[in-house]
């Protein structure tokens, strides 16, 4: 193909191209999955972050609190006004890429248990690196019951 056989000109279609089609939906790309994020869960439906237990006087604090233990987890909570996480996995756990998954698999779990107002403390046990997704959310479920923070 040569140069000479290209237009030089666009061809005129009457719509910008960027612009989306008549077949394009009418709500755009949130569509049905808005409509199922709808109602009370919906923040946690869209992947709301959890907030973070800040500063060492509220985990100095956190030692009072109830607790639960687990193979995996170790949970203690105290009521507040809020619900704030902090999450510790320590180096005896693994490697950061290791611990990185404990706490995003952990965060996860959380977001999916919607939980009451506490500030909560989760400290994963060196056994958590063999754990997966479904038997650290049973673990965590469990603990979180004995602990008292949930049914």
């Amino acid at each position: 193909m040569d140069e000479k056989d290209l237009a030089t000109q666009p061809q005129e279609t009457g719509q910008d191209p960027r612009l989306p089609g008549q077949d394009a939906h009418p709500r755009g790309a949130q569509g049905a999955e808005a409509q199922a994020a709808e109602g009370p869960l919906a923040a946690h439906a869209q992947g709301a972050p959890l907030k973070s237990l800040k500063g060492d006087s509220a985990f100095r604090r956190l030692r009072q609190g109830r607790t639960g233990r687990g193979r995996y987890v170790t949970v203690r909570w105290l009521p507040a006004p809020e619900l704030r996480v902090g999450i510790v996995v320590s180096k005896k756990v693994g490697k950061t890429v290791v611990r990185n998954r404990v706490k995003r698999r952990l965060r996860e779990i959380l977001r999916r248990l919607h939980l009451p107002r506490a500030h909560l403390l989760l400290v994963a046990t060196p056994e958590a690196r063999e754990a997966g997704f479904a038997e650290l959310f049973q673990d965590l479920t469990r603990a979180l019951k004995k602990s008292g923070l949930v049914q």
